[in-house]
């Protein structure tokens, strides 16, 4: 009696391990940055107004006389990425440009202009040179999270023909497949014909990842994994059906349960490297799915592969690794963007060597060194799969892109 319960109390013990959420987070060191609190070494001035570094922060002053808009210009061109800034707003009308290009003009530069000041117009985006205001932030929003006399983060996520404008944190701006340019400097702006007072600090850039170029591609280098009309390329002893719109869905018998089933998996038939793959997935209420990930074993999909989980999450405060979004054993998302139950979703998720990316409907959740993760000795070859919980799920354009091996690559 006693030493069954010590088997079953060990039992529970080694259970509890393997599901306890690790403690490896989401890397942000991809960032890299571009004023090193000392200098405006990487930036160059533009007649007009005067910039300078004061206690660790670029400042920016001009006077009422001065009727150019003075700018602090990159030295580099930047085309997709994403890009990070503080900014304090003592008085007086700024901005923060992106893809902007030098003109022989007062105002200096066109291109599009993030609107910095203490106006329900900040966070807006503006195009200089252009079509003027593209798009204003909703009043009742910026009243909530902007901090007016305070310094307040803003976020540009400019990636193909697509940008997402952020003010700390909470998106005001998207604009999708728009004809605006693609390439071009950053720029930080005083607004000629008015006393001029402004700060930035922390400014950080990173280029986008590849599953961020992929979810804003139009797609025609992905190859389509199903045709449609079969299960061809695909082997599973389950419930999955194609339905007639094409979309692959999971309809589990009654009494069925159990994540171990893994003949019940849809596993493709062959391996695959270093690829993109790019899907769309719904549940009904309480769902629970998962994409695996470079399955060495498709009869233990659990033990020699990894898995980005889909999970009825939605609305869910510090999601973790087991949360929708999350790699299982490994890492929560930095953000919870899974939709309610009923509604579709898109992942767009990399593997490239050791380097995991995972895009949740538009926004980056996941970018981690699976070899410094819970995860290093999973092998970087492998079959994906989706899982079988007996729940319903649904998949549909689901599209790859397989990458040449890195070494080919450089």
């Amino acid at each position: 009696m006693h030493r069954q319960l010590l088997i079953a109390l060990v039992l529970v013990v080694i259970a509890g391990a393997a599901c306890a959420p690790a403690k490896e987070k989401t890397s942000s060191s991809t960032f890299t940055p571009l004023f090193d609190g000392k200098t405006l070494k990487g930036w160059h001035p533009l007649p007009g107004g005067t910039w300078e570094v004061k206690d660790g922060v670029i400042l920016g002053t001009s006077a009422k006389s001065e009727r150019r808009h003075g700018l602090l210009m990159s030295d580099k061109e930047y085309a997709d990425f994403v890009v990070r800034f503080k900014f304090l707003v003592v008085k007086g009308d700024s901005g923060f440009y992106f893809r902007s290009e030098p003109v022989k003009h007062a105002v200096g530069v066109n291109g599009f202009q993030v609107e910095v000041d203490n106006s329900k117009e900040v966070g807006g985006l503006y195009e200089t040179g252009g079509r003027a205001w593209v798009k204003k932030p909703d009043p009742a929003v910026i009243k909530k999270i902007y901090k007016p006399g305070e310094w307040n983060q803003g976020s540009i996520a400019a990636i193909g023909r697509n940008v997402v404008v952020r003010l700390n944190g909470t998106k005001t701006v998207e604009l999708i497949n728009d004809r605006g340019r693609t390439k071009g400097h950053f720029a930080m702006q005083l607004h000629g014909g008015m006393d001029m007072e402004v700060m930035f600090k922390d400014i950080e850039v990173r280029p986008a990842s590849p599953a961020e170029l992929a979810a804003a591609s139009d797609g025609k280098d992905f190859k389509p994994m199903f045709n449609g009309k079969d299960l061809t390329g695909w082997q599973t002893t389950g419930n999955w059906i194609v339905e007639k719109d094409g979309s692959i869905a999971l309809k589990p018998r009654p009494g069925e349960r159990g994540w171990q089933r893994y003949g019940a998996y849809l596993t493709t038939d062959r391996k695959y490297k270093d690829f993109i793959i790019d899907l769309e997935f719904k549940f009904v209420k309480g769902g629970n799915s998962g994409v695996f990930l470079r399955v060495d074993d498709p009869k233990s999909h659990v033990n020699t592969g990894f898995e980005v989980q889909i999970l009825d999450t939605h609305g869910k405060k510090n999601p973790g690794h087991h949360d929708c979004g999350g790699v299982i054993r490994t890492t929560g998302p930095s953000k919870n963007m899974v939709k309610p139950a009923g509604q579709w979703n898109r992942y767009t998720i990399s593997c490239i060597g050791p380097q995991l990316n995972v895009v949740l409907n538009g926004e980056q959740i996941i970018d981690i060194d699976l070899s410094k993760s819970p995860m290093k000795n999973r092998p970087l070859t492998g079959y994906i799969g989706f899982q079988d919980e007996a729940k319903f799920v649904w998949y549909r354009n689901v599209r790859i892109k397989e990458l040449p091996d890195k070494k080919t690559r450089d």
